[in-house]
């Protein structure tokens, strides 16, 4: 197993998870144009941290390191679970003992890529059709201890979105170093198989748990995934990304069984999960995915299913 990849469709209240640059007294929703019209979306940056903070919470008893004030992280991956998984760049300081430099890191930047990839939510539906300018108050004691206020307006919308991530499973742990004589690569690992899918069982079990959104004081919303696939793949490839696409409400059956079809010659397990009443065509949907041999179950299933089947496997 190289891949792990994750496509899901969240539909939400109203609410606005990533604002864009806005002016003062106006708070707006980040958007993307097709063919003229403006859907939402939520920036792969938000998503990202959205996902570390709902693995954050979940730790039992591992460390997940904090960025100082320079946004700077610790660097070291056999500690810390987020810059293993969400990688980093981050000045180390000369004598520093971390894996891989046993007597003592040279001094200087230092970079390591992302095992965990993570698209960014795009709203499937128009903006305009599905959104209204809401308004909020900011109340402010004066010297005199008069209070005042100013009013905020603020673009709030229901939407479907979908969103994705790939783990690449291989650099969970370790980091890829070069054999200057051979000129090969090979990845040298700092942590055993066990926390490596300890570290992998976290992300997918993040996807239960999505909370730390923007604004949740005022818009409480649910971004778990309400329609999901996770397949467990032998090659690296993001392709599942393109599994689902809105068509008059309901999702392209051609486009499932197209995309299934090509990552099953790799994807020994496929797991399904759906919410009711989200697409039109749900039953549909059922039918193809059964007919093409992934069981459909409910996302919490789904999930959890995916869970036990890594639980089986063998990271070497």
């Amino acid at each position: 197993m190289k891949c792990i990849g994750v496509v899901w469709l969240s539909q939400t209240d109203l609410t606005n998870l990533n604002a864009g640059e806005g002016e003062a007294n106006f708070i707006d929703v980040k958007k993307y144009k097709k063919n003229g019209v403006e859907y939402p979306y939520v920036s792969g940056q938000a998503m990202r941290y959205y996902f570390k903070e709902a693995i954050r919470r979940n730790l039992d008893g591992e460390y997940m390191c904090v960025p100082n004030d320079k946004g700077e992280t610790c660097g070291d991956i056999q500690r810390c679970v987020g810059c293993d998984l969400f990688g980093f760049m981050t000045t180390i300081k000369k004598g520093t003992v971390i894996p891989g430099y046993p007597d003592g890191h040279p001094g200087g930047a230092v970079t390591r890529v992302s095992p965990v990839k993570v698209s960014p939510a795009m709203g499937l539906l128009p903006f305009e059709d599905n959104a209204i300018v809401d308004f909020l108050t900011r109340r402010h004691r004066m010297e005199e201890g008069e209070m005042r206020g100013d009013i905020v307006n603020v673009e709030i919308g229901v939407n479907l979105y979908k969103c994705g991530i790939a783990i690449d499973i291989a650099r969970v742990g370790g980091e890829e170093k070069v054999d200057e004589k051979t000129r090969s690569v090979e990845i040298e690992y700092y942590i055993d198989g066990d926390a490596r899918k300890r570290r992998v069982s976290g992300v997918i079990e993040m996807l239960r748990y999505l909370s730390d959104y923007s604004k949740q004081a005022r818009l409480l919303t649910d971004f778990t995934p309400d329609i999901i696939l996770i397949a467990f793949q032998d090659v690296y490839s993001h392709r599942l990304q393109k599994a689902f696409r809105l068509s008059d409400g309901g999702l392209d059956l051609e486009r499932i069984e197209a995309v299934i079809n090509d990552i099953k010659e790799y994807s020994p397990k496929i797991v399904a999960g759906i919410l009711p009443g989200v697409v039109e065509n749900e039953d549909e949907v059922r039918t193809k995915l059964e007919e093409l041999g992934v069981e459909v179950k409910s996302t919490n299933e789904a999930i959890k299913e995916a869970l036990d089947y890594l639980d089986g496997q063998t990271l070497q």
